[in-house]
């Protein structure tokens, strides 16, 4: 080389580990990822908190109803009684007639008791009964 001056090639620099920037971006994306796994896990189970109850509620409210059509409970009006079982339920029974001779229409209803759900679990199930007073005679005549 002429001149007398050598020009050095600088070797690469390798570099060993991240960058501050590169740190932060990967705390951020964890961040945000557990924000959303965890609202995940909290939707899930207020999800399966509901699917409980309103599965208490039909047996609660199924098991009324065969108790009424057993004979169990009285044929008549009841409103807001606790169920022994469950005193965090009540129920109600309500009798009318319908439009076929002969037979009632029974309606249960279950819902929660002292709740302070803005939304409390409530459940109907209805159904046609023989009247008991009905005699079928006393028609034809």
């Amino acid at each position: 080389m002429a001149g007398g001056s050598k020009r050095l090639r600088s070797a690469p620099i390798f570099r060993c580990g991240m960058s501050l920037l590169e740190v932060i971006l990967a705390i951020a994306i964890l961040g945000m990822s557990m924000v959303a796994i965890s609202e995940l896990a909290n939707l899930g189970f207020r999800a399966a908190s509901s699917a409980r109850m309103q599965t208490d509620a039909t047996i609660h409210c199924d098991t009324k109803m065969a108790e009424l059509a057993a004979g169990v409970l009285e044929l008549s009006s009841v409103s807001l009684q606790p169920i022994e079982e469950a005193p965090e339920w009540a129920y109600s029974i309500n009798v009318q007639s319908s439009d076929i001779m002969g037979l009632l229409s029974a309606t249960v209803t279950v819902t929660q008791a002292n709740t302070s759900s803005p939304n409390p679990v409530t459940i109907s199930l209805t159904r046609f009964m023989p009247d008991p007073d009905y005699d079928p005679e006393e028609v034809t005549q």
